[in-house]
């Protein structure tokens, strides 16, 4: 197994497609670092000001979760499509026969290349974030408390978005297809859908993934997400990783275990 987590790893740093997403992460991170500075000097009358209260603080420390739900999942997808695009995955099965691994490696890899990502995000709060703090004369001592409700929890999220992928990969197979599938269910359907339930029927669909990954992440930008009442914690990354597991689960049983000669 750790030989073929290390193949994948290596598939995966010696193609473009995942250093270009790490390039996008950092770039969309350092944009939405706007974000909490601005919203801060909104509440000061205007401008932009270091962050004080929790959310804002929590927002900066996590402005990776706003990245992470276009960009997570999207590393799932090269992981497992890139086999079909490139045909290799003969190739591929006649090394490890066994299926169950070759998808296990292809989750683990994915799920690293996720953390990568997220470490990707930090680095920007840490370069950009945490300077332009310290020059509007942010409180460290204020920004620390919120380090441990936070950072484990964009960890979470950047490795179960990454699992997400996998299984919408495994799913359907075509990487264009899976892509504007991660991208379109995460940032325009299921906005659609949670002011749909929200308004019309009175529902809160906090299971989904933007929901689940504001609540695993200690409300990081709930805000934004259009919904009502997060989950737990706990509860969001139970969703996030039903999100993960019962779609490739799906896709091993009805795509992945198909003849692929």
């Amino acid at each position: 197994m750790i030989r073929l987590v290390r193949s994948e790893l290596f598939k995966l740093r010696t193609t473009p497609g995942p250093w270009i997403l790490l390039a996008v992460d950092m770039v969309a991170c350092g944009l939405f670092l706007i974000i909490p500075f601005h919203q801060a000097g909104t509440n000061l009358g205007g401008g932009y000001a270091a962050p004080t209260t929790v959310r804002d603080l929590r927002d900066m420390l996590g402005v990776g979760v706003e990245a992470a739900l276009f960009l997570a999942p999207i590393a799932g997808v090269l992981c497992i499509t890139g086999e079909y695009r490139h045909k290799v995955l003969t190739t591929t099965l006649l090394v490890a026969p066994r299926r169950t691994n070759v998808l296990t490696a292809k989750a683990i890899a994915s799920v690293i290349w996720g953390l990568l990502l997220a470490l990707g995000s930090f680095v920007m709060v840490g370069a950009e974030g945490l300077s332009w703090f310290a020059a509007d004369g942010g409180s460290f001592s204020a920004l620390g408390h919120q380090v441990a409700p936070v950072v484990p929890g964009v960890l979470g999220v950047f490795a179960l978005l990454a699992l997400f992928g996998v299984g919408i990969g495994v799913l359907v197979k075509n990487q264009v297809a899976g892509v504007l599938v991660t991208i379109g269910g995460t940032i325009i359907v299921e906005q659609l859908l949670v002011a749909l339930f929200q308004n019309v029927f009175h529902l809160d669909l906090n299971w989904l993934p933007s929901e689940a990954s504001a609540a695993l992440a200690s409300g990081v930008f709930s805000g934004h997400t259009g919904g009502g009442r997060l989950l737990s914690w706990w509860a969001g990354g139970l969703a996030l990783l039903g999100w993960g597991v019962v779609p490739a689960t799906l896709g091993y049983f009805t795509t992945f275990r198909r003849d692929v000669t």
